[in-house]
C-alpha cells in the first residue's frame, strides 16, 4: 500500500493507494463493502456520498463528510487524486485521466468542496509518467491550447509526451490547494526490488484493472 505523509497526518482519516499485489488498500478493506455503487466514465460529475452502498451512477469524483464510508477511484495510468480537510471532517477521491483534466474535473470538484477557502491537502498517487505517455500530435497540440496558462514545457516535457501529473498539480494549486504531495511513481515503468512492476498499467497492457485508491473517515476521528 502506498501512502501520503500529508494525508497520514490528518486526524481520523485513513487512506491508501493500491498496487498490483494489493488492489484494494489495506486501510480500506474492512469497510470495503460499504463503498458507493458507481461507474467511472472519464467525466466530470462529482457525487456526494451520504449513505452506505449509495448508488451514485456515472461519476469520477466522490466526496463525503460521513464516517465509515470509503470513497475511492479505480485507475490504471490516470491520476488518482485524494484530498482531505486538515481537520478530518471531509474527504474526496478523484479519477482524472486526460479527458477529465481536459474537461476540468479538478476545478469542478475543488469548487464543490470550497477548497479556495483553504483547509484542504491533496496527494497525487501513482500515475503514468510523461516519458511513458506518448499521445498523437493532434492531441498534443490540443493540450497546449487547452492548458495555455501553463508553460508549454510543463504540459509536454518532450514532443507528444503529456504530463498528467503536472497539469493536475497546476489545477490543484490554481484552485486553492497549497499542501500537495506526489507519491508512488509511474504506473507504467516503476518496478520493485524484485524487478517486478509495482502497478497495473493500461498503457503497458493491463486491461479491466481494479487498482483502487481511496480514503475513509473513521468514527473516532469524526466524533
Amino acid at each position: 500500500m502506498i501512502v501520503s505523509s500529508l494525508l497520514a497526518a490528518i486526524p481520523g482519516v485513513v487512506h491508501g493507494f493500491g498496487t498490483a499485489t494489493e488492489l484494494v488498500p489495506a486501510a480500506l478493506q474492512e469497510a470495503w463493502d460499504l463503498r458507493p455503487l458507481k461507474k467511472q466514465v472519464h467525466g466530470t460529475h462529482a457525487a456526494r456520498v451520504v449513505t452506505h452502498r449509495q448508488p451514485v451512477g456515472e461519476a469520477d469524483a466522490f466526496h463525503t463528510s460521513e464516517p465509515g464510508i470509503p470513497v475511492s477511484v479505480i485507475t490504471a495510468d490516470c491520476v488518482p487524486l485524494l484530498l482531505a480537510r486538515r481537520d478530518g471532517t471531509a474527504v474526496a477521491a478523484v479519477h482524472a485521466g486526460w479527458r477529465g483534466l481536459h474537461a476540468g474535473i479538478i476545478p469542478q470538484i475543488l469548487t464543490e468542496l470550497g477548497a479556495e477557502q483553504g483547509g484542504w491537502v491533496a496527494a497525487i498517487g501513482p500515475t503514468i509518467c510523461a516519458p511513458c505517455y506518448e499521445v498523437s500530435e493532434e492531441l498534443a497540440q490540443d493540450f497546449l491550447r487547452r492548458f495555455a496558462d501553463m508553460p508549454p514545457e510543463h504540459v509536454l516535457p518532450t514532443p507528444r509526451h503529456f504530463d498528467l501529473r503536472a497539469v493536475a498539480e497546476h489545477q490543484l494549486r490554481a484552485g486553492g490547494i497549497e499542501a500537495l504531495e506526489h507519491v508512488g511513481g509511474c504506473t507504467c515503468c516503476t518496478r520493485g526490488a524484485d524487478s517486478e512492476f509495482i502497478y497495473r498499467s493500461y498503457r503497458r497492457g493491463d486491461r479491466n484493472s481494479q487498482q483502487h485508491a481511496g480514503l475513509i473517515i473513521t468514527s473516532q476521528g469524526h466524533s
